[in-house]
């Protein structure tokens, strides 16, 4: 058989919603590069109607026509619950036959069961399952059958694969380590945010970029932020991402605007919902990540790209980025570590700009979407 190559190839892209996150970041810029560098036609699915401006304006940034949102083949109600879904799966992959598909590429485990079982049906030569870090499992014979047929396995972590072969008892060589790429084009250095416009000249800026859910830990910062306060007055801590009013979401909001509000520290931090990521990376001069599970977080590689120093939780997947003997890894849920690290860097600008350049040198020299395509094409064709 000859040898799979992405170019002039239909490729079908299947997300779980249309809300801008990690995953999705890294999926539209895929879906930008191999429409525009190697010639593909890419159509990209959603299975759940959520969706957030953020990502239609990536859509935009990226000049991607071909979406569509479609109802949930993996819902169903009442009797016969495992017939009904089959049967919505059937009729899926019946649908995608129009584009004439070479390759289903999900996000995510719930699209990844439906892409293993629907890529035959589609006329696709290959799919694969797409562990991208915290997910869900079903725990039912569809996600069991779907595991059993998907050809092969891909995580961004050491951590996904243990929790794969722990829940599906796979093979170790048919998971195959593919690590994230940077999807940002070039830096901003545009900054329009007033209100952190309007902070002294000489503010240290200390940033986390994640959504407001309770496997983020930005209460922990805001803890540690507090503490470091007493030896450093020239700094804010801006927490970015979406805040969800959901309960099934988990938000962790509330907790977070509580210690704001028990330590005063309303005039100190700032909370910006909605914002994307380049409005706020220029002003950062410190990023942190700190939570509960990763896979290998798109947040982190952002913050390499400008340059920062990074404080971040020890997840395979960010030691896998920035290397096994970085200096500011911390351990979950740390707050004294947290505050040490965020000191240390403080007391020396020098030490702060050496970081973050060796960040960035070690992004570009490992983490480009050249080399993922690459890596990516030569773990298909172990398989097709």
């Amino acid at each position: 058989m000859k040898e799979f190559n992405f170019k002039n190839k239909n490729v079908v892209i299947l997300l779980k919603s249309f809300v801008l996150g990690g995953a999705e970041k890294q999926a539209l810029f895929l879906a930008s590069y191999l429409e525009k560098n190697l010639k593909c036609n890419v159509y990209i699915y959603s299975i759940i109607p959520k969706s957030t401006q953020l990502f239609y304006d990536e859509i935009k940034k990226y000049n991607l026509k071909n979406i569509y949102q479609v109802p949930n083949p993996l819902s169903s109600s009442g009797s016969f619950k495992y017939i009904k879904r089959r049967v919505k799966i059937v009729l899926f992959g019946l649908n995608l036959r129009k584009h004439k598909p070479d390759i289903i590429i999900p996000y995510l485990n719930p699209p990844s069961i439906i892409a293993s079982l629907c890529y035959k049906i589609s006329g696709a030569k290959i799919a694969f399952w797409h562990h991208r870090g915290p997910d869900y499992y079903r725990g039912d014979l569809l996600e069991k059958k779907a595991a059993l047929n998907v050809p092969f396995f891909i995580g961004n972590s050491n951590g996904g694969k243990n929790e794969l072969i722990k829940k599906f008892k796979i093979k170790k060589d048919n998971f195959h380590f593919l690590s994230n790429f940077s999807t940002i084009e070039r830096i901003s250095t545009f900054k329009s945010l007033k209100e952190l416009n309007e902070l002294p000249k000489d503010t240290t800026i200390i940033g986390m970029i994640a959504h407001f859910r309770s496997q983020k830990h930005q209460h922990l910062l805001v803890e540690a932020f507090s503490k470091v306060l007493k030896k450093h007055s020239n700094i804010h801590l801006v927490l970015a991402g979406n805040i969800y009013t959901e309960e099934k979401e988990h938000s962790n909001i509330k907790l977070v605007r509580s210690i704001i509000s028990r330590d005063m520290l309303q005039k100190r931090v700032s909370i910006i919902n909605n914002a994307n990521a380049n409005e706020i990376l220029p002003y950062l001069d410190i990023g942190v990540l700190v939570s509960e599970k990763e896979g290998m977080p798109n947040s982190v590689m952002e913050y390499m790209e400008y340059s920062l120093p990074v404080v971040v939780t020890k997840h395979d997947g960010c030691v896998s980025l920035l290397g096994e003997n970085y200096e500011y890894f911390v351990e979950k849920k740390s707050i004294v570590e947290l505050t040490t690290k965020l000191n240390e860097l403080l007391n020396s600008k020098e030490k702060m700009n050496l970081v973050g350049d060796l960040n960035k040198a070690r992004l570009n020299e490992f983490y480009n979407i050249d080399l993922y395509i690459n890596k990516l094409e030569e773990i298909i064709n172990n398989h097709v």
